[in-house]
């Protein structure tokens, strides 16, 4: 292997590993979490942080990224559930999982300038279909929205934050109670 081939290999590995560091540790701490912490836990220097990602905030939007790309596949997978109520049931639970296993997620879009609006439209272009066909066939009450279900998200994405420690199971609750309300 030649020095700048394997220059690039070394590189693109501590990439990986930087990214692989930061997204445990946003899971672990949130956003708090400082780049010497991801370094350490990386197994490299504070400098190759910055290397890749001038900023912190380039490196929560490079985490950001791979976590938005999981969730449009399962907003996408949820689009084209046959049963529109499983569709949007399924939407909110991968989502609030998706959530669960990356706690980071949501502080994410918040900080991120546009992420949040970006996500919030790709969510109402999934659910918009779903919860006219969901209506159609009778599972969603009238006056539920897409909005409305979008804003339930953040909602219980603030309760997986916050009983992150008590575990899945309540936040799974209080996502059963949500869509028991929609349902017609």
């Amino acid at each position: 292997m030649t020095t700048s081939r394997r220059q690039r290999w070394d590189a693109a590995r501590n990439r990986g590993q930087v990214l692989e560091a930061a997204r445990e540790s946003f899971a672990e701490r949130g956003l708090a979490t400082d780049v010497r912490e991801v370094a350490r836990r990386a197994g490299v220097g504070v400098a190759t942080v910055y290397r890749h990602f001038p900023t912190k905030e380039d490196l929560v939007k490079a985490v950001l990224e791979d976590d938005v790309a999981e969730w449009e596949a399962v907003s996408e997978s949820g689009k084209a559930a046959e049963d529109a109520w499983e569709g949007i049931s399924l939407i909110v639970e991968r989502t609030l999982a998706m959530m669960a296993r990356h706690r980071a997620f949501l502080d994410g879009l918040t900080v991120t300038e546009g992420a949040l609006e970006a996500c919030r439209a790709h969510l109402a272009e999934s659910l918009d279909g779903l919860v006219e066909r969901a209506r159609r066939q009778g599972r969603l009450r009238d006056d539920i929205t897409s909005s409305d279900i979008g804003l339930q998200i953040l909602a219980l994405g603030r309760i997986v934050e916050l009983t992150a420690a008590q575990g899945d199971d309540v936040w799974r609750k209080h996502a059963g109670l949500v869509l028991g309300a929609f349902e017609a």
